[in-house]
């Protein structure tokens, strides 16, 4: 019996051990992650605050170069896109940093749970650093104040720091603002510029449908007088001819007559679509 409990007992130490183990491997895992995505997100601050400041001067040259005399449509339009790609490209690191900032918070919670689990009676270790100077008791007050002094420089820099960074991330966002509200103008201008061209290309295929239907008139007026002036002048030969009959002559009076209706029509049909054509020409 003796025996039994005894085995009981190191099976549960055993246990306790492995968890033990486990769990501060898991810390250990935590810890590294935390670490690693603190420095891929410094990393990429130090270059979203490096490519703003890159834009800015891009953007300064291209103003500058607007308004040079080398400037053409062409170069200037080349330039605005390499603008526009550097904008997209920043403010998607910007968002990427995002992620990276909330993936870091879930990380800190998770460790923060496990040192509480592990350790309930130890004081867990604050994630923010104390900034508060220790003075050692053997130092004199000058060497005291120089110290005092180091703290407050280094607190002024990292507040200055983090106010660049503010007004980066600001330019930033106006930036993006901007160029999205460009981007909408941009294609509105272009969508009228599309109607525009519809329109004039419509005005275009109607003068040459115009055009076209007055040449064709206008050839077959021609050929019909011409037709015409031949069937009057058989007319005439007729009449004086004492063997052509009266049903003949009547006939070819009605032909003749029928000719100069349909004529007529024609020079009434290209009358109108002169007009018309002047009008749509303005």
């Amino acid at each position: 019996m003796k025996a039994l409990r005894l085995l009981v007992s190191i099976f549960f130490v055993s246990l306790i051990s492995v968890q033990q183990i486990s769990a501060q491997d898991d810390i250990k895992t935590l810890k590294a992650q935390v670490k690693n995505k603190q420095s891929q997100i410094s990393a990429n601050e130090e270059i979203l605050m490096s490519g703003v400041t890159a834009l800015k001067r891009v953007k300064g040259n291209l103003e500058r170069f607007k308004n040079s005399k080398k400037a053409t449509k062409q170069e200037v339009e080349r330039k605005e896109k390499i603008v526009a790609n550097m904008q997209q490209r920043l403010t998607k690191l910007n968002s990427q940093i995002d992620l990276h900032k909330k993936d870091l918070a879930t990380l800190e919670r998770k460790l923060a749970r496990k040192l509480k689990k592990e350790q309930p009676v130890e004081k867990v270790e604050n994630t923010t650093q104390n900034t508060e100077v220790a003075y050692d008791d053997n130092i004199s007050s000058e060497q005291k104040e120089i110290l005092l002094q180091k703290q407050k420089l280094e607190e002024a820099r990292k507040k200055l720091d983090e106010e660049r960074k503010a007004r980066e991330l600001a330019y930033l966002k106006e930036q993006e603002t901007l160029r999205l509200e460009e981007e909408k103008l941009k294609q509105l201008s272009n969508q009228i510029k599309a109607k525009e061209q519809n329109i004039s290309k419509e005005k275009n295929t109607l003068i040459s449908d115009l055009e076209d239907d007055i040449s064709i008139n206008e050839e077959i007026l021609i050929s019909g007088k011409e037709g015409l002036a031949k069937m009057k002048s058989k007319l005439e030969e007729a009449k004086k001819d004492a063997s052509t009959s009266k049903e003949s002559i009547e006939r070819k009076e009605a032909i003749i007559s029928q000719i100069e209706t349909r004529l007529l029509k024609i020079e009434n049909e290209i009358d109108a679509k002169k007009q018309e054509l002047a009008k749509i020409k303005g």
